[in-house]
């Protein structure tokens, strides 16, 4: 099997990588905050091509159901929008959405129509997505709940303040790259013994899989986001549907159960944790190469980097009970004749996902991670529209790949059953892009 070095961000790279840093202040005690304004999450899923990370940050209070609360703002910048937010955007199977109260200057006053905590939604204008103007905030009403701030909360205090409010329903920690939320009981079942190095161990995954996405740092485009990945337990899912997932992600938050909240948060395990490297992927995939029948397969792209990266041998290599490998299924797969991709979705076979997922690690494995830096990049200047069909994305992923690598790679696509459609083939420039001469099946 060809093997390539991982490209590893650089010490630069990952200062680029933790543009998130905290510079909002909050003092939940006192409802008083001090808060930098974030790009919106709509406009940065448009620029990235992917789903929407979180653009909400915490205040650290929590409201019940007819309270009344009191937001004072002042010195709120033109072209600025600053708004408050009571509870959780919608989970699996659950409709109730989040209560939002727009803010202006001065004072606002509403009643909460749900029990929840609350957040702010303080965004720059369209126009000036980079802007870390600040504005200070006032709220009267509600109580304080358990905030851990990453880099300023001390040992000492953070223990005082759970002790303070521990019957607040809900625990948060607000870092650079992420934010956390557990019910209370969730984390008085499996509390998170050092914050900080939970955190350091997020953003390590978090820097990796900004690394595979090309955020560089190269161009407005491939600035890494400054908005943070919110994972959430999923508290409202009913007995029948916690059943059908381990945790999901989706626009805003990756849901999470109550009991599996430590692959997250135990920095062994998370080292160790494929599926939150894999709903944590989801975060970054790309819409513009992403067939639906490749959703959960290319995403653990993300995966197998992190994987390497932590000096792991590949899943994709392993043999588990004297069965095959998915090399090995693979090779079967080739061998008695490959399915069409784009309708053989396997959404429910593991091995199906894995052995698809074979494909994509052929091309590292020639090609180097590089490739794959290159085509987030290529995708986030020249993303495909939102109504593109599958047939669509799959064109433009083989021929971005062509061009990518200066060889005409149908036939290795075609090989494996992710046929191109013939309009896209004609655009094939087949003098600029020959053949390839290396036999791609003997690579795994």
């Amino acid at each position: 099997m060809a093997k390539s070095l991982l490209a590893l961000p650089s010490a630069f790279a990952l200062l680029l990588f933790s543009a998130s840093l905290i510079a909002s202040s909050f003092d939940n005690e006192g409802g008083r905050y001090r808060l930098t304004a974030l790009p919106d999450a709509v406009l940065e899923a448009e620029r990235s091509d992917r789903m929407q990370l979180c653009d909400q940050q915490p205040a650290g209070r929590y409201v019940r159901k007819n309270e009344l609360v009191t937001v004072t703002v002042a010195a709120l910048p033109s072209g600025h929008t600053l708004d408050v937010l009571v509870g959780f955007q919608p989970m699996w199977g659950s409709d109730l959405g989040q209560q939002e109260e727009q803010l202006d200057e001065g004072t606002t006053r509403f009643r909460a129509d749900q029990d929840g905590p609350l957040f702010f939604r303080f965004l720059a204008p369209a126009a000036h997505s980079d802007s870390q103007a600040e504005v200070a905030v006032g709220v009267s009403g509600g109580r304080p709940l358990p905030l851990y701030v990453d880099g300023s909360s001390r040992s000492k205090d953070w223990a005082i303040e759970l002790a303070a409010h521990a019957a607040a329903p809900f625990v948060q920690f607000i870092g650079d790259q992420a934010l956390i939320t557990l019910p209370t009981e969730v984390h008085a079942q499996e509390p998170i013994g050092d914050p900080h190095a939970s955190f350091a161990a997020i953003n390590e995954v978090l820097d990796l899989q900004n690394a595979l996405s090309g955020f560089d740092g190269s161009s407005t485009l491939n600035q890494p986001t400054r908005l943070r990945v919110h994972y959430l337990v999923d508290f409202r899912a009913s007995a029948k549907d916690r059943e059908g997932f381990y945790m999901y992600a989706t626009d805003q938050f990756i849901g999470m159960l109550d009991d599996n909240t430590t692959d997250l948060t135990a920095p062994d395990r998370l080292r160790q944790e494929w599926g939150i490297w894999h709903e944590t992927g989801h975060t970054h995939q790309q819409n513009s190469w992403t067939p639906e029948a490749l959703t959960e397969v290319n995403v653990n792209l993300y995966s197998l980097y992190v994987q390497e990266a932590f000096g792991q041998e590949s899943a994709l290599a392993r043999s588990q009970d004297g069965e095959p490998s998915y090399f090995d299924k693979a090779r079967a797969y080739l061998a008695r004749g490959s399915d069409d991709l784009l309708v053989d979705a396997a959404d429910e076979d593991e091995d199906g996902l894995f052995v698809r997922l074979v494909m994509f690690h052929q091309l590292k494995a020639v090609f180097g991670w590089e490739l794959y830096q290159n085509l987030n990049r290529h995708f986030r200047a020249a993303p495909l529209p939102s109504d593109a069909t599958d047939q669509h994305k799959a064109d433009a992923l083989v021929l971005a790949l062509c061009a990518l690598t200066g060889e005409d790679l149908r036939p290795f696509f075609e090989r494996w059953g992710l046929r191109v459609s013939t309009a896209a083939s004609r655009r094939l420039d087949v003098e600029a892009y020959p053949l390839p001469k290396r036999n791609y099946s003997a690579i795994f």
